[in-house]
């Protein structure tokens, strides 16, 4: 059969879905067998004839340690014959050793598909089905199963050595038996698609490699972590972590390399140390879009969503619902931090959501450490043991145009801030609590803080500070606190709004909104004590009405004015500025109204509508496009004619004329 049919066999590999594009143009010898001894012969007959080779496996149950050694530089394809599934063919090797043992210094392809493997191997250490290929080989592994029967040991797919890896479609489950589902150890390139990994004892998918893909697997109910993977490049997107239990980090995924970037996967109920959802650590770490909900770092960890380390860490879009960190007992171990998120290095959170996580030592919602920015975030209904129940931040600061709400803690109910240079603008920190100081807001600079433009407002303390702490523990702090309401807040003990403790070289509080202050300023003039007039405070609208004494009553001269508000509006309008985190206008247009004609157009928003559907960058702010605005502008356009702008909340505040 080595020099005929071949046209018969390039016909079955076509039927099977065979990579021909790997197969070199020399002669192909294909081989069909039936029972275990055929199945031998035509490995070591492979192993040794020179040739390329296709080994057509029939419908059965194969007992035996089927081995493959060969140095040749050859393809070997080992598959389903066609017509049969991977459920009609098992190959089991009875307690002894893999079911499969394929060894090739060669740098050819090596391709197995179509066939279940039983882990039956009689050692956790070693792979039902166990592939070492040669610096330049490629592996190829589709449509199997390995699976475990009662009290047995052995991995699913253990690949050894090779240059790249393809696993696609296969499922690995432990349950029953012991040992990792799918370890993969290559030089080049690793791809892992469309894999299920349960109840395995070990982890679920371990990985090292040069490029690491993890595109759309589920990894439940692991016994470590649903991925474990090293690399130089590892990008992980769209898979599925539910229910496993890590041990030191990275429960759902663990991932470290040069540059670690995890996109739109979501993370459940996973439980582990530091990070129970993902451990990321690398040069750049980078997480985006993902969903993080019940996970928990236990014991001594921190980070119950996600731990994130690295030179630069990056965290956009993400949603952080009911994680927590906690520790056996209140003392602080260095764990129970961050219930949400615990990033370090020079780290950026933007356009995030934490509501109702928990950490028993400080952070509720998120630790970040470093060079730190955080932007356009919303910390909701999270709590912190000793500090920080919406976030902390420790170093270089800057917080913009972020929301703190019903947030608690010890110290720092919304926030908890501390470090050389901090700069606060723009934030809305509103019906938080603490027991101790700093019902909204507790800050500590040991250089500069900017606080400029903040609305605080319906905060409690059980102790001092129900709006805002002031803490200063040294001579050379310079403060300067600008433009902000702080007002309507509520304290047990000193300030009900604003409380000051401490020297510094120099502190000045000056044109803001504030009744009760306690502590002695170098300079507090150009203040009111009136108020806000806010829009609509029972129903969460924090926009100041015509009628407020908060319009025009900043000034522009304050250091780090930013350039715009909580909307993303100019902050200086006519000249002049307003207090609080939003400027007060009725002049901006609906983003989608590109001419601004105050009319919405069925082309305007068809062309916006479609910019949200497909996840675009649009023209106009805010970006990402909300998903309100758009049925919002629908609203507008529907109605037909011109619309205006009342100054309230957005998108409601763009009301049609009619």
């Amino acid at each position: 059969m080595k020099y005929t049919n071949l046209f018969r066999t390039s016909l079955r590999l076509l039927a099977s879905g065979l990579f021909l594009s790997q197969l070199p143009l020399q002669a192909l010898v294909s081989t069909n067998v039936s029972t275990a001894q055929a199945l031998q012969n035509a490995l070591t007959l492979a192993a040794n004839n020179g040739d390329n080779n296709v080994i057509y496996i029939a419908n059965g149950y194969y007992i035996g340690n089927f081995n493959y050694n060969s140095s040749a530089a050859y393809n070997l394809t080992i598959t389903n014959e066609p017509g049969v599934t991977n459920t009609q063919i098992t190959i089991d090797g009875a307690g002894t050793g893999s079911s499969i043992n394929i060894s090739s210094s060669g740098a050819g392809t090596i391709t197995v598909q179509g066939i279940t493997f039983l882990r039956n191997c009689g050692n956790s250490a070693i792979g039902a089905l166990r592939i070492a290929g040669g610096a330049g080989a490629t592996i190829l592994v589709n449509d199997c199963l390995f699976l475990s029967p009662n009290n047995s040991s052995g991995m699913g797919l253990e690949i050894d050595s090779g240059l790249n890896a393809t696993v696609t479609n296969c499922t690995a489950s432990g349950a029953n038996g012991y040992g990792t589902g799918i370890s993969i150890g290559v030089i080049g390139n690793v791809s892992v698609q469309n894999c299920t990994m349960t109840s395995n004892s070990g982890d679920g998918i371990s990985v090292s490699g040069g490029v690491i893909g993890i595109t759309a697997n589920v990894a439940t109910g692991n016994g470590n972590s649903g991925l474990s993977c090293t690399g130089g490049t590892v990008t992980v997107t769209g898979n599925s972590f539910i229910g496993n239990s890590g041990g030191y980090g990275g429960a759902g995924a663990d991932c470290s390399g040069t540059a670690v970037t995890v996109t739109g996967n979501t993370f459940i109920g996973n439980s582990g140390r530091d990070g129970g959802g993902a451990y990321c650590g690398g040069t750049t770490v980078i997480l985006t879009g993902n969903t993080f909900t019940g996970n928990s770092a236990d014991s001594i960890g921190s980070g119950g969503g996600a731990y994130c380390m690295g030179t630069t860490v990056i965290l956009t879009g993400n949603t952080f619902t009911d994680n927590s960190a906690s520790t056996y007992d209140s003392s602080d171990y260095g764990g129970g931090y961050g219930g949400g998120a615990y990033c370090s290095g020079t780290v950026t959170l933007s356009n995030n959501t934490f509501t109702g996580n928990s950490a028993n030592i400080g952070g509720g919602g998120a630790v970040c450490i470093g060079t730190v920015t955080l932007s356009n975030n919303t910390f909701t209904g999270n709590s912190g043991g000793h500090n920080g129940g919406g976030a902390i931040c420790s170093g270089t600061i800057t917080v913009s145009a972020n929301e703190f709400v019903q947030n608690s803690s010890g110290t720092g109910g919304g926030l908890y801030a501390t470090g050389l240079t901090l700069t606060l603008q723009d934030n809305l920190v509103v019906n938080n609590s603490s027991s101790v100081q700093g019902g909204g807001v507790w800050v500590d600079a040991t250089s500069t803080l900017f606080m400029i433009n903040n609305t605080v407002t319906g905060n409690t303390s059980a102790g001092s500070g129900g709006g805002a702490a002031y803490v200063v523990t040294g001579t050379v702090e310079l403060l300067n606190v600008y433009n902000n309401i702080i007002w309507g807040n509520s304290a047990s003990g000193n300030g009900g709004d604003v409380y000051l403790a401490g020297t510094g070289q120099q502190k000045v509080f000056d044109f803001n909104d504030v009744d009760n202050m306690y502590g002695v300023w170098d300079i507090a003039t150009n203040n009111i004590d009136l108020s806000p007039q806010f829009f609509d405070p029972v129903n969460g609208d924090y926009h100041i009405q015509g009628s407020s004494p908060c319009i025009a009553a900043g000034t522009t001269n304050a250091p780090s004015l930013p350039a715009t508000d909580l909307d993303g509006n100019p902050r200086v309008l006519n000249g002049t500025v307003d207090l609080g985190c939003y400027e007060f206008t009725t002049n901006v247009f609906h983003p989608a109204d590109t001419n601004g004609a105050w009319v919405i157009t069925p082309a305007e928003f068809n062309a916006y509508a479609a910019a949200w559907q497909n996840g675009q960058t649009w023209t106009n702010a805010p970006n990402p496009i909300p998903a309100n605005y758009v049925t919002r502008a629908g609203y507008l356009m529907t109605n037909g004619g011109a619309y205006y702008n009342d100054g309230s909340a957005r998108p409601v505040n763009w009301k049609t004329n009619q």
